[in-house]
């Protein structure tokens, strides 16, 4: 075997590490900003396919299907 080779290691930009993603700072603006555009995206299907719906209903869904996203986000800005 030859003991010589030499092995290039790639340096990505980000990883994506248990559903977070960190950049090469280690810092979590990828994956906030990935979370906001997730939580706008149910938020747009939300409006789009519940029309007619009084107030206390959408509070159930955005408090349901919208705020969990923020949640993930706000997990990640907590300081060590």
């Amino acid at each position: 075997m030859d003991d010589n080779k030499k092995y290039i290691l790639d340096n990505p930009d980000s990883i994506n590490d248990f559903g977070v993603i960190f950049d090469s700072k280690l810092s979590f603006t990828d994956h906030i900003s990935q979370k906001i555009n997730n939580a706008y995206s149910i938020l747009g299907i939300i409006k789009r396919n519940f029309i007619y719906m009084d107030d206390t209903s959408f509070i159930l869904l955005y408090k349901s299907m919208v705020r969990p996203q923020l949640r993930i986000c706000k997990l990640c800005l907590v300081p060590l």
